[in-house]
């Protein structure tokens, strides 16, 4: 697999379909291959006809995956008939495929869709999966996203080295595609009161958070070209993006990699984001 190169998870289904054509349309400003991957999983012998072979079995899975991923080369290059396209057919399981081989400096693309199961929740969707063992960053896409470019970069950060990296990420995005880009970092006082040292507690920790926006903002501004807008929001992070964030908008978040038990236990913006959010959501580790 080349460096800079955009791969993307397909399976046939709808969200998977529309991160293959995002991710199309992100390989093509990027002037990069694209990698799409279909995987496909052995059924059990009890579901099997008896009188099948092991060499039917595989025969027929295979051609199963390949006509539909057929159609999607196809379809990418009536779209985008420039773009270098290397369709893979692999044996599963997706969450160890689609990692595989990955450099830091690709890019990975995966469709979700909504999962409301516990099992879901403890154990974790593919694209939670690939984003928690990804080198590179990971673009989950889920509803229609694959119109072109979207129209604006947000991007989060609270002042850690993860955030500072995604707003490198975004910076850069924001300028490949001529975009505005918005730099939202949130704040929260905990404590209730109204007596004089709580009011000045509560204004000390705003005014923290407007100078740790500043500087992020100015980061940004030194690295790309385009409008970089400040967005301070009173309020948890994740929620302060969801609240940020409308159609149209491509959302930048950095991650400090924890497992997925201790994301469970003590809450992860990242997960929270990844479930609610409607536009596609970036993941940089």
């Amino acid at each position: 697999m080349n460096h800079h190169t955009v791969v993307v998870g397909y399976n046939t289904s709808p969200s998977s379909t529309e991160a293959v054509l995002w991710a199309a349309a992100e390989a093509t400003a990027r002037s990069v291959n694209l990698c799409v991957i279909a995987c496909y999983d052995m059924p059990l012998d009890a579901a099997l006809p008896p009188s099948w072979t092991s060499t039917d079995v595989v025969d027929r899975v295979i051609d199963a995956v390949a006509q539909p991923a057929g159609a999607m080369k196809k379809l990418i290059h009536e779209r985008y008939p420039e773009l270098h396209v290397d369709m893979q057919v692999s044996p599963g399981p997706a969450t160890q495929i689609l990692h595989h081989d990955l450099q830091p400096s690709d890019l990975m693309v995966v469709g979700s869709n909504s999962h409301g199961f516990a099992s879901g929740y403890w154990l974790g969707s593919t694209a939670r999966a690939v984003v928690r063992h990804s080198p590179c960053p990971v673009v989950v896409i889920r509803g229609a996203a694959s119109r072109g470019r979207p129209d604006r970069i947000v991007v989060g950060v609270d002042g850690s080295d993860s955030s500072a990296k995604a707003l490198i990420w975004a910076a850069d995005e924001a300028d490949l595609h001529g975009v505005e880009l918005a730099v939202v970092h949130s704040w929260f006082y905990p404590y209730l009161g109204v007596d004089t040292h709580a009011a000045q507690a509560r204004e000390l920790t705003q005014i923290d958070a407007a100078c740790v926006l500043e500087e992020s903002v100015e980061s940004a501004r030194e690295r790309c070209g385009v409008t970089v807008t400040a967005v301070l929001v009173e309020d948890g992070p994740g929620s302060a993006l969801l609240g940020v964030v409308k159609d149209g908008d491509l959302l930048v978040l950095g991650s400090r990699g924890r497992g997925a038990i201790a994301s469970s236990l003590l809450g992860s913006t990242v997960n929270n984001v990844l479930d609610e959010a409607a536009v596609p959501v970036v993941v940089v580790r």
